[in-house]
């Protein structure tokens, strides 16, 4: 039973049609009560870090809603496996289709058919075999028409287009039961046609907004979040470098925009700067993935001015330690070389010494320690980076590298961990980092392979271990609680001194669920929570009421 409950007291960022990110494609019930919105948040991943590890199965990242026409409350909120392309109503039962599907970039057009139900909430796939829907259009209430892309590149040279068209008919469109459909139906090759007009779904959204006086702006992946002295909560996300919140304020104190992400926030020691890493979009260009460089900014956090920009000739991330020393670290990335050298930098920023530490990628190597002594870094072998990790510490300013601990606590399992983010504490049971990561399968994520450890440190043995079924995506800690988010939604409390469980919570915003990325303790008992949608919760725990009534 749990001994806490997770409450959220306000949101920030909060606003209409939050859910569904970047708006793809929009539709109105013809008795206009009701409209239909599918969208796309940002992918858990940047060039530094990947928290998108799901045991199988799961839905998708791709949000999709339905709002009420009269104040655009949202009602039903769903995900889709991959972005919804084209939705049609039904014309006389409560239902729903919605087209889902996507080249995959080297060889499928995949996809799924949907058929959500406006009375349940539920929703059915439909196709036996996934295949990208383009187009759905209801000719009669026992008539689909529907425009599919062929299932594979080898198809096109046959049929000379990549779209082809057919019709189903069938008088249990109510009684829709999964893979119930197999394809093809009598297809017929039609030209290519025009995709989903974003700038339209966007131009949809504003003008319903507009039309009740309610204000929107896209808001996607809080991706860090980090609390003043003061009270202020700082976050850093997509298409924002940093922004400054008071708790009880509508509004953010300031923002400063950027054409890429925000990615990571590290408040140095004097509490009134912070350094924020943003990054832009990956590009394919010229036959490659490319990424441009990093870009760190030193921000006034009273002011939100850019006092200082520190410019990698490539994508880093920045790993720092408590006293203000910090490195910038190359990441690895498609179609261009990567930089094994750490730079070391003192509080003020000056460069110091260069470190090799070997080849660095997203899944393998990413170790962020909030609170650490030391500068924490996972190598690998030298021939296979990826293996055998060790955690390791760059001493400043002259960047003489200690080796620590192996990653692996378990010799006899020989398990390929991938690193994850963490804390460092020092309570009664002495020095420890309490950290998240995963074991490798090639099959994916395994039930149960996600994990929360802590250490003892420096040696790194052993104290105890949390399992879980989905990947964590942040981590704080105090002298009692170890608090970690997982990309299931939801929050879990542990106790610091052994690891058992105060309290698990999915973490929903109005009834439905959001997926947490970062977070951040404010005060005992009081978090921070970024979302994948854009929002930031202040939570705060409370006794559970099943607890107290038990007691009495």
């Amino acid at each position: 039973m749990s001994a806490f409950e997770i409450r959220t007291d306000r949101v920030l960022g909060a606003g209409p049609f939050r859910e569904i990110g970047q708006p793809r494609v929009v539709a109105t019930h013809p008795d206009g009560e009701v409209i239909v919105v599918a969208g796309a948040l940002v992918r858990p991943q940047w060039q530094g870090r990947d928290v998108s590890g799901r045991s199988r199965p799961h839905s998708g990242w791709y949000p999709a809603a339905v709002y009420r026409s009269g104040d655009l409350a949202c009602v039903t909120h769903f995900t889709t496996r991959w972005p919804a392309n084209t939705i049609a109503f039904h014309p006389t039962l409560p239902l729903v289709a919605i087209g889902t599907g996507a080249y995959d970039g080297g060889w499928a057009y995949e996809g799924e058919l949907l058929l959500l139900n406006l009375s349940t909430g539920t929703t059915v796939s439909v196709l036996t075999y996934p295949r990208e829907v383009r187009q759905v259009t209801w000719g009669n209430p026992q008539t689909l028409d529907l425009v599919l892309a062929i299932p594979c590149d080898e198809d096109e040279q046959r049929f000379g287009t990549t779209s082809l068209a057919c019709s189903i008919q069938r008088d249990d469109w109510d009684r829709a039961t999964t893979a119930m459909l197999r394809m093809p139906y009598g297809e017929t090759p039609v030209p290519d046609g025009p995709r989903t007009d974003l700038a339209l779904a966007a131009t949809i959204i504003e003008r319903l907004c507009r039309q009740r006086g309610l204000n929107w702006k896209v808001r996607r992946g809080v991706w860090a979040v980090d609390s003043l002295p003061d009270g202020r909560i700082i976050a850093a996300l997509e298409g924002v470098r940093l922004e400054s919140w008071s708790p009880a304020a509508e509004e953010p104190l300031w923002r400063l925009p950027t054409d890429g992400a925000g990615c990571q926030v590290n408040v140095l020691p004097d509490g009134r700067t912070a350094l924020a890493v943003t990054q832009t979009a990956r590009r394919f260009e010229d036959r490659r993935w490319t990424i441009d460089p990093s870009v760190v900014a030193q921000v006034d956090l009273d002011t939100g001015a850019v006092e200082t920009i520190h410019e990698p000739a490539w994508p880093a991330i920045v790993v720092s330690r408590a006293d203000g020393w910090w490195a910038l670290r190359g990441t690895e990335h498609t179609g261009q070389a990567t930089p094994e050298e750490i730079t070391l930098r003192s509080p003020d920023g000056a460069p110091a010494a260069t470190v090799s530490l070997g080849r660095y990628d997203l899944f393998n190597h990413f170790f962020d320690i909030r609170y650490a002594p030391d500068l924490p870094f996972l190598q690998g072998r030298a021939d296979k980076p990826w293996q055998d990790k060790w955690v390791v510490a760059v001493d400043v300013p002259e960047g003489s590298v200690r080796r620590l601990f192996p990653l692996e606590w378990d010799a006899s399992r020989a398990g390929h961990l991938f690193g994850g983010c963490g804390a460092y504490l020092d309570d009664r049971s002495g020095p420890a980092l309490v950290h998240t990561g995963a074991v490798h399968d090639g099959a994916g994520l395994l039930p149960g392979k996600a994990f929360v450890v802590r250490r003892a440190y420096p040696t790194g043995e052993l104290q105890w271990v949390f399992t879980a079924d989905h990947q964590a995506t942040a981590l704080d800690a105090d002298g009692d609680f170890v608090y970690v988010t997982f990309n299931s939604g939801e929050l879990v409390l542990l106790r610091a001194e052994d690891g058992a469980v105060q309290a698990r919570q999915e973490l929903r915003v109005n009834g439905h669920r959001v997926v947490p990325l970062s977070l951040v303790r404010l005060s005992p008992g009081r978090l921070a929570i970024g979302t994948l949608d854009g929002r930031v919760l202040v939570c705060s725990l409370a006794a559970s009421p099943d607890l107290a009534s038990d007691q009495e």
